[in-house]
């Protein structure tokens, strides 16, 4: 396995082969309370079936890296720097479907945290739709916690009717 730095202009149509695709029986739904909001899991009706569209061009992000095996890409994550709090933003965040759960999230995403680590990065931060439980548990396995959510990321786009979730993890030094 070969985690490399992405090359925007060769690497652009591979990248757009990655299957992004996930399914899920579950979704995070919110609760209100009297003065507060719950974040709950809850079963779905029917399972839920969702492919990200991978738009390189949006949101910017100023560091990438890909997973290359066999001369096959297996994944990418893309993030940028924030300054003003020391935030690794997490932009991108995609390993091929058939290629999941072997580790390649993990050095994809150890790679970029040891790069961001050089710029004072303190935390590393994800945001992802209520409707993806499975990617959520990956972040979760990979030292993520929920730290909020977003009712209204997603009006006017085509993902209207979702909301955004927020997880965060400490960058240890």
């Amino acid at each position: 396995m070969l985690i490399r730095e992405v090359d925007r202009s060769t690497d652009a149509c591979i990248l757009n082969s990655l299957d992004t695709s996930f399914t899920s029986d579950f979704i995070y739904c919110v609760a209100p309370g009297k003065d507060s909001l719950e974040l709950r899991l809850r079963p779905t009706s029917s399972q839920i079936e969702k492919r990200f569209p991978l738009d390189l061009s949006q949101p910017v992000w100023d560091q990438g890296f890909v997973a290359i095996e066999e001369d096959n890409l297996c994944g990418f994550i893309a993030t940028r720097y924030e300054p003003w709090n020391r935030r690794l933003a997490i932009v991108h965040f995609y390993v091929d479907l058939q290629h999941r759960c072997r580790g390649i999230g993990r050095r994809l995403l150890m790679q970029a945290i040891e790069c961001s680590r050089r710029t004072g990065a303190q935390t590393a931060w994800v945001e992802t739709s209520n409707l993806n439980h499975p990617g959520i548990l990956a972040y979760q396995h990979l030292g993520f916690a929920l730290c909020g959510f977003d009712l209204t990321l997603y009006q006017g786009t085509p993902s209207e009717g979702e909301f955004a979730v927020y997880l965060a993890r400490p960058i240890a030094e």
